[in-house]
């Protein structure tokens, strides 16, 4: 950091990026010039069975090795100079875009001397012994020159950055090209051409939320990578402290959110509280129980990851052969012609074709599938949403800027992800057409209404509770690893009333939001800024890490990579610290490393603080078996945590594994069987 500037063109990587590209290079040059000089010392003799030419193999492969030899030499110095400085401190490296430049040139004439040689090989003007090793060498010398130039060149245009820096037009308000320039790039990268109003006003706001997640940053991929190893090692000291908290506090486990943040909330009081005493139907087995409904409606996919193995032997009694062809009663919208995603929700759910009113696959941009079902062991209609499974999922998610909830008897003000409101939209619509709610309530009169789902689901399932409860005021929400970034503060704290949410373990989902990824964007910052090590060490040993682990001994060594803010007070504004003043009030302070401090304006999109929904349970891991002292034997334990734990993004090899919704079914079930444990006489 910052990006390197060569021909006066911005570039995606750093001025420290070239030590291990330019030590691999430095060993593959250094090896083959090595064959090249031996093989031309041993069998220069065999020269004069050349009947023709023979000056010209002479002369081309002389040049070779000069070119080889000048390219290496270069590469070095290249090379040192990159490892020199730490990951923010660029002044010792600033010859490297000079040698960059070198390098460039030097390529000028490989090409050419490489574009002659292959025209002598091709015309016949070096004729030699069919059997003489010197013209085979000639001849991989010119291949081996070829493909490490189209390597070089595949690279330059990998590497090459055509965004520039970012012009502000207005306070917070960029240049159009800017965002028209990332509107192109999700375009191109979702393999979107023509498109529909609803579908092109989407890409403007992700093009628009990531504009402004880099507006501001002059940052590498790579300084990415070294800053998030960095806070790892800081959230693995953490998770020490908690490990050991906890076998000296049983049954009172310490709060996952970050207990070393730089970006920490101070203005807790403006997050919504759990004061008011939580609803009787709130319960563990009750979540358990209708995350199999959740779990159902991403389909066959999910089940087949499930059971490997069996999948077919479960799926095949519930598969409807054929049913594109033959008339089959039932309301199932858009599954395949052996309706295997019908199968599936009926293999999980356990319920019979009778017990759906309608069920629809149909998946477009802001349309996400569900189904309604009719659950008599529970006494429920349920209508469960699926979560992320398709491009245009992906889509829904990333349109993340703030929307107003609209119905009838919503209160105003309340604002949620745009893309979660248009799915839950979506999904309200589908049941007014198909009338298949009030078909349910008709067939079994008295049953309550849930409403659930992971993911995405579980946002839209929050969203379509609070549109349909003026109508249904007994209605209930289960939301399941929703997303952090779903609810308006007032909406936040009317869900308590109605959604119990469920988080496990370190799930990145429920902590994301537009504040927690500008949060973590400033950490990133603000470690880099801090960090005394050159990047090239950082980025190695996160590789070992990520093969063999961090042991404790090596992350309380003098030798490891320090870890900045491990002991820095959670609230303290000092100088080096990144700190949010408030919710509604974003403002990071952060140190340039020199003492300089800066302040930065409010980022955009952060202006209403989008939070968790509802109540909500924490599944956490066990401790270690021999550290257990209360005969729990399951590796997940639970309880109920506050909207102000979820926050902070944690950084864990778990962040994405504990989204899984085989892994929130399964957490939840060893909670579901510790809570009836506890409820024991």
């Amino acid at each position: 950091m910052p990006a390197l500037v060569v021909f006066q063109r911005r570039w995606r990587i750093g001025s420290d990026d070239l030590v291990i590209p330019g030590v691999i290079e430095i060993i593959i040059r250094t090896a083959w010039l090595g064959l090249l000089v031996g093989l031309m010392v041993q069998h220069e003799v065999d020269t004069s069975r050349c009947s023709s030419g023979s000056y010209l193999l002479r002369l081309y492969l002389l040049g070779a090795v000069i070119l080889l030899a000048v390219t290496i030499l270069i590469t070095v110095a290249m090379s040192w100079h990159s490892a020199r400085g730490t990951i923010m401190d660029t002044s010792p490296r600033k010859r490297v875009s000079h040698l960059i430049v070198s390098r460039v040139m030097l390529g000028i004439p490989e090409v050419a001397w490489n574009i002659l040689g292959t025209i002598w090989i091709s015309t016949g003007r070096i004729h030699c012994e069919p059997d003489s090793p010197l013209p085979m060498l000639m001849r991989a010398v010119v291949l081996y020159t070829w493909v490490a130039i189209v390597f070089i060149g595949g690279g330059i245009l990998l590497l090459f950055d055509p965004m520039k820096r970012p012009g502000v037009v207005e306070a917070g308000t960029l240049e159009p090209n800017y965002i028209q320039q990332w509107e192109k790039r999700c375009r191109i990268l979702c393999c979107a051409r023509s498109l529909d109003e609803n579908s092109a006003e989407a890409f403007r706001n992700i093009a628009d939320v990531f504009a402004s997640l880099f507006e501001t940053n002059d940052l590498v991929a790579s300084d990415v990578a070294a800053a998030l190893v960095l806070l790892r090692l800081q959230r693995k000291a953490e998770e020490e402290q908690e490990e050991t908290f906890r076998r000296n506090n049983l049954h009172l486990p310490i709060s996952r959110a970050s207990t070393a943040s730089i970006g920490a909330l101070q203005d807790e009081g403006s997050l919504p509280h759990q004061q008011s005493p939580r609803p009787e139907w709130m319960k563990v087995g009750s979540a358990y129980h209708f995350m199999k409904f959740a779990l159902a409606s991403y389909g066959w996919p999910w089940f087949v990851y499930g059971h490997i193995c069996s999948s077919t032997c479960k799926l095949w009694p519930f598969i409807t052969c054929c049913s594109c062809c033959r008339n089959v009663a039932g309301a199932v919208e858009e599954d395949n012609c052996c309706q295997c995603h019908t199968a599936a929700v009926k293999a999980i759910t356990g319920l019979s074709r009778d017990n759906f009113t309608f069920i629809t696959f149909h998946n477009t941009i802001h349309e996400v599938p569900f189904f309604v079902a009719l659950d008599d062991e529970s006494e429920n209609i349920i209508v469960a949403i699926r979560g992320t499974l398709s491009l245009h999922d992906a889509i829904t998610d990333l349109n993340a800027v703030s929307a107003a909830v609209k119905g009838e008897g919503v209160p105003e003000g309340w604002t949620a992800h745009k893309g979660v409101v248009e799915a839950a939209y979506s999904v309200r619509r589908r049941l007014e057409n198909t009338r298949a709610l009030q078909e349910a309530l008709t067939a079994r009169p008295g049953y309550g209404i849930v409403i659930t789902g992971h993911s995405l689901g579980a946002g839209a399932a929050v969203v379509l509770a609070a549109l349909l409860r003026p109508q249904y005021p007994a209605l209930k929400c289960f939301a399941f690893s929703p997303p952090g970034g779903l609810c308006s503060k007032d909406f936040a704290l009317a869900t308590q009333k109605f959604v119990m949410s469920v988080v496990v373990g370190d799930d990145l989902v429920p902590r994301l939001s537009m504040n927690s990824i500008h949060d973590l964007r400033h950490k990133i910052t603000c470690v880099l800024h801090t960090c005394p090590q050159p990047k090239f060490r950082v980025l190695a040993r996160g590789c070992w890490y990520m093969l063999f682990g961090i042991s404790s001994s090596h992350l309380h060594s003098s030798s490891s990579i320090e870890s900045p803010a491990i002991d820095r007070p959670l609230l303290q504004g000092s100088a080096n610290a990144c700190t949010y003043e408030s919710v509604e009030d974003v403002r990071v302070n952060f140190s340039e490393g020199a003492g300089n401090s800066c302040i930065s304006p409010p980022p955009r999109h952060t202006e209403t603080p989008l939070l968790p929904p509802g109540r909500i349970l924490y599944c956490f891991p066990s401790l270690p078996i021999e550290d257990r002292l209360d005969g729990c034997v399951g590796e997940w334990e639970f309880t109920w945590c506050e909207v102000r734990e979820f926050t902070n993004i944690l950084i864990s090899p778990f962040m994405v594994r504990h989204h899984l919704p085989e892994v929130v079914f399964c957490a939840l079930g060893e909670a579901a069987a510790l809570a009836a444990q506890d409820a024991e006489p």
